[in-house]
């Protein structure tokens, strides 16, 4: 079972950070989740690969469309009783159960910041919503008309190749990425990552709107990251290699793309045309 929730948060302690929050609200969460079921939140923290992705902060009423540049990303402010919008998303029915038990009126702390969860959504607000893995694979099974797949990157992102951090939105290694994650996951429907590779390959740019940024993590440490907007044709694939393609890529919103998705990377909205 695969989900995708919104916390409708409060701030409650108003304040900017001086780096990206991401790995700040990882450890939020993992506290959250501790306060009910300490059990569970070390046995999820133990795992190599986490099976659940966290967000950016998004505002409410805010146009959520645009490209966050580096200070909006490594230097963001909330003010006190500022209403904010954060995507979580499930990648087993435990997390899903898990995360669903979120008490209302939680504070999450995150370094200096604190947020008070209002409201949950998964009820289709806000791109919310549970779905079984063979339905996501019959979705895809049965998008025949789709001619070109657009994917936003709303947090940062960036893959590792060898030892390096890439952020450059190849197909490749956007799809590849995607490959490893559902193998990860041990999802139904066998995943090649080689063909993969080659079959993203023969994806045609569209159009795309985005930006590179580099990522403050800490005050010493910083890593290279995109965001925005990229559009690809998969009309010229044949009737296999679109179906591939359409799943991984109807995956993407639960998974995210890239490395640290766990940590506020990676978060990725599909649309397909």
């Amino acid at each position: 079972m695969l989900g995708i929730l919104v916390l409708r948060l409060r701030t409650e302690r108003g304040g900017h950070y001086s780096m990206f929050p991401g790995k700040l609200l990882h450890g939020a969460l993992f506290r959250c989740i501790a306060t009910y079921d300490a059990a569970f939140a070390a046995e999820l923290h133990a795992r190599k690969m986490k099976p659940f992705t966290i967000g950016f902060f998004r505002r409410t009423g805010k146009n959520n469309a645009a490209v966050l540049r580096a200070q909006e990303l490594n230097e963001p402010h909330y003010a006190e009783g500022e209403e904010l919008l954060l995507r979580l998303t499930a990648l087993d029915e435990n997390v899903l159960a898990a995360l669903l038990r979120i008490p209302l009126g939680t504070v999450l702390e995150a370094g200096q910041l604190s947020f008070i969860v209002e409201e949950i959504l998964a009820d289709g607000r806000e791109n919310t919503g549970v779905i079984a893995e063979e339905e996501l694979i019959a979705a895809a099974l049965s998008a025949e008309d789709a001619q070109k797949i657009r994917i936003s990157f709303r947090s940062p992102t960036v893959f590792r190749v060898d030892k390096d951090d890439c952020a450059v939105p190849r197909p490749a290694l956007i799809f590849a990425s995607l490959a490893d994650k559902w193998t990860w996951q041990e999802l139904p429907f066998a995943v090649d990552k080689d063909i993969v590779r080659m079959v993203a390959a023969k994806l045609i740019p569209l159009d795309w709107r985005g930006a590179g940024v580099r990522i403050r993590q800490s005050e010493r440490k910083t890593m290279p990251g995109f965001t925005g907007t990229f559009a690809f044709s998969i009309g010229r694939l044949s009737a296999e290699e679109r179906e591939i393609i359409l799943l991984l890529a109807q995956f993407a919103p639960f998974c995210g793309v890239g490395r640290l998705t766990a940590q506020g990377f990676g978060e990725t909205i599909v649309a397909l045309g």
